[in-house]
């Protein structure tokens, strides 16, 4: 039997059981969910979002159902967060009402923008940076909308050399009292130093020097203190760019598996300077072992590969293989040999199989197909100029095969008529059938009459001008629509009234009986009174002839001038004075291959010109003979022909006939210096005076030249073409004249250099200006100290 004291010690343990019992139960079935019904919902803290449309986005409905604690409430917030309206949302019981409750959804908004604004921006403008700003004003500010615009700021400093610019950023109050609540951003800017490439350093280059690999970056560059020309600027979009150039430099050289395994970018120790680090996978160098085609039958397989310019044992170049077959600068790759002979369709399929470790065999797959015709060719475009005008020009005929170098070429004759705009000259082709296809051009007409008006002003001339009227393509069977390819020019040039001025009519029918043999003719009247005082009037006629042969480049220009001169008082000695006739015959023969007469960037003119004047082959009493040679040459400095490199080189020499008596018109000789405007035989040498650049003699007098050289070079910019052709240049030219060609040095130049602009309105002609530095001004006949010369042309010549 128990004792008093175990009874009332069992009691008690079993009381305290009974009472933690209990209170598991009590505790069990309080977290357990309880079911309720919404009896409804209000909204809190909301200044811009409609309460009702946030209940309904939140899914919840009043009547409905709810479980508490459960995961309807956590959904209805997830709902909301994706709004991305709120930076802070609760979902709370109001108040319970039997099995029924009031829920509030307690909401903070983000702030809505008005503006931005920048500060500390000094590097980069801040018209770039707002450029990047795609959230408008109105909308939500949120932390993923102000984190999109710092990424974006971040890029643009990237691009521009700075990787450790730092941003701040603050919300607050507009000072715009129509703002309605609307938030400003400020974004304050911590530039940083600007990161320059301390070393680029190559990892896995077993073949090529760091210096090598180097050079083929075109933008990239490691800082080198002697190469002060050279930006030592991290641009990442240029380096992305590089890495490709450094891929082709590989693959150029034969390493076909070339690959860039990762780069890394890291700070030197003054965590301003960078350090490049490039790890590539080079893989071996490949050759050539064999190169076979198969499918090919109009053409012989060694006839293919002269075009391809490969051979065994050659490096395989992937570029240039790729180039020679489908399509090179010269057309001459494979690809042109069959579409130049009307195989439209050709398709080759290269197949390259390794061979060993560094060898590889290519063969080539040819469908050839058939060969096409062309059926029609169609011009479209040419409201003014006549069709038949057009198609002289044309190289393409219906019934000829198909041959995309002869349409090239007849591009670039539409571009050099001048008629049309050169950028909206489009060639296309329409497959009539399986053997024919139509041939379209279609053209934009361009106003290319010009009224020319030049003003000026030389120590010689005073105040000098022309004013000219130049239809272009005209047609004197209908004046007033033209459009017949003719060219009719009238021409006034002057100084001052009373001591020069010349006047000119002159017209020219490129297509005489519809065939490539051009005349024409002119008439003029000079009078000018400075080195000499003098009256010439004439008349010339002209005869021109395309040629076919070497090729259809050259032509031959021949002419016969008649004038009468009458010289009344000359500084010369060689000069006589009274009246003379004139008798000269002339004769240029010519190659012209420039792409576009507005802005050449490509192609060739070459010249060479001889005069025949008097006895014993003329009547009249002028007697010598001139020659003279001028070769102009562009080639493009960029794949979009914007960028070219202008050379030139100008010689022409004059003889007398008989003996040293024999008499030479002053106007024949040469003169050099300025723009040339308004002068008579006067060759342009920018960064001088006006017919400053003389022959010197012992005695220090002033004679005419017999000889005249002239150097130039230019690296000319396109900015536009259409509507209005502009360009930028950088020049350097040398020049000289000399007495006779015994006293020819032709390394004794008057040189000069500088930067000038071009541009031609129509129908007023061209505007330019050029600003040059003549070196050797000390040295002419009249010395002046080196300097620059400013020089203002409107109307000439493009």
């Amino acid at each position: 039997m128990f004792s008093i004291r175990n009874k009332f010690f069992l009691f008690s343990f079993t009381i305290i059981f009974l009472f933690a019992l209990n209170s598991r139960l009590e505790a069990q079935t309080k977290n357990q969910p309880q079911q309720f019904k919404i009896l409804g919902i209000s909204v809190e803290g909301n200044s811009t979002a409609e309460p009702a449309a946030i209940i309904l986005n939140s899914g919840l409905k009043v009547g409905s159902e709810i479980s508490i604690p459960s995961e309807d409430t956590r959904n209805a917030m997830n709902r909301l967060w994706g709004l991305r309206i709120f930076s802070d949302i609760q979902i709370l019981v109001e108040r319970t009402v039997g099995d029924g409750i009031y829920l509030l959804i307690k909401v903070v908004e983000h702030p809505r923008l008005d503006k931005v604004e920048i500060e500390g921006e000094d590097e980069v403008s801040e018209n770039d940076l707002t450029k990047k700003i795609t959230i408008l004003k109105g909308q939500i500010l949120s932390p993923f909308e102000i984190n999109k615009i710092l990424k974006a700021f971040k890029k643009v400093y990237e691009e521009d050399g700075f990787h450790q610019v730092k941003f701040e950023t603050e919300i607050v109050e507009s000072a715009d009292t129509t703002a309605n609540g609307k938030k400003v951003l400020k974004v304050n800017i911590t530039e940083g130093a600007e990161s320059r490439i301390k070393s680029i350093i190559f990892y896995g280059n077993l073949k090529y020097k760091d210096g090598d690999l180097e050079a083929s970056f075109e933008e990239t560059h490691q800082k080198v203190w002697w190469k002060f020309w050279r930006s030592a600027k991290f641009e990442k979009k240029k380096f992305e760019d590089d890495k490709k150039k450094l891929i082709q430099f590989y693959k150029k050289n034969g390493y076909r598996e070339i690959e860039i395994i990762t780069d890394s970018l890291e700070y030197a120790d003054d965590k301003s300077n960078i350090i490049l680090k490039i790890y590539l996978n080079e893989g071996p160098q490949y050759k050539i072992r064999n190169i076979s085609w198969e499918g090919n039958s109009v053409f012989k397989s060694e006839t293919l590969n002269g075009q391809l310019g490969f051979k065994t044992g050659d490096l395989f170049d992937g570029e240039k293989f790729e180039r020679n077959l489908r399509g090179n600068e010269e057309q001459s790759d494979v690809s042109s040999l069959y579409l130049d002979n009307g195989y439209l369709m050709i398709s080759i399929d290269p197949e390259e199989i390794k061979v060993g470790e560094d060898s590889v065999d290519i063969i080539l797959h040819v469908r050839e197909r058939n060969q096409f015709k062309i059926s029609q060719v169609e011009i479209r475009g040419n409201s003014k100029t006549q069709e038949k005008v057009v198609r002289r020009e044309l190289r393409v005929v219906p019934g000829d095969y198909f041959n995309r170098s002869a349409i090239i070429r007849s591009v670039r004759q539409l571009s050099v008529l001048n008629y049309f705009n050169p950028e909206k000259i489009k060639p296309d082709t329409r497959f009539v059938d399986d053997k024919t296809v139509d041939v379209v051009f279609d053209v934009e007409e361009k106003s290319s009459d010009t009224f020319n008006a030049s003003v000026g002003y030389s120590e010689a001339f005073g105040a000098t001008g022309a004013i000219g009227l130049t239809f272009n393509n005209f047609d004197i069977a209908e004046p007033l629509s033209g459009g017949g390819g003719q060219i009719l020019n009238f021409d006034w040039q002057f100084g001052d009234l009373s001591r020069y001025q010349t006047f000119s009519i002159s017209y020219r029918e490129p297509w005489m009986f519809n065939t490539p043999t051009s005349f024409g003719f002119s008439v003029f009247d000079t009078k000018q009174n400075f080195y000499y005082d003098l009256r010439q009037t004439g008349a010339t006629l002209s005869l021109g002839r395309q040629f076919k042969f070497p090729d259809d480049y050259f032509r031959g220009d021949w002419s016969f001038r008649f004038q009468s001169l009458n010289v009344k008082s000359t500084n010369y000695l060689y000069d006589r004075i009274g009246k003379s006739n004139q008798f000269t015959f002339s004769q240029i023969i010519s190659r012209n291959s420039i792409n576009n007469p507005l802005f050449p960037s490509e192609g060739s003119s070459v010249a060479w010109s001889l005069e025949l004047s008097g006895p014993p082959f003329l009547p009249g009493t002028a007697e010598y003979t001139k020659h003279g040679i001028e070769i102009d040459w562009y080639t493009p400095l960029a794949n979009t022909h914007k960028l070219a490199l202008y050379l030139g080189f100008k010689f022409n020499e004059i003889y007398r006939l008989g003996n040293q008596n024999s008499y030479v018109p002053p106007f024949e000789y040469f003169y050099m210096g300025g723009t040339g405007l308004g002068m008579v035989a006067t060759t342009p040498l920018r960064g001088y005076p006006d017919r400053a650049v003389e022959p010197i003699t012992i005695n220090k007098s002033s004679i005419p030249g017999a000889v005249m050289e002239k150097i130039m070079a230019e690296i000319r910019f396109n900015v536009a073409l259409n509507p209005i052709p502009i360009y930028v240049l950088a020049f350097a030219e040398g020049g000289n004249i000399w007495e006779s060609s015994k006293n020819i040095n032709l390394f004794d130049l008057r040189r000069s250099a500088g930067i000038g602009a071009r541009l031609l309105i129509n129908p007023i002609g061209m505007v330019g200006f050029d600003y040059g530095y003549g070196f050797d001004r000390d040295k002419l006949l009249t010395p002046v100290t080196p300097g620059w010369e400013f020089h203002f042309q409107f109307g000439r010549g493009f």
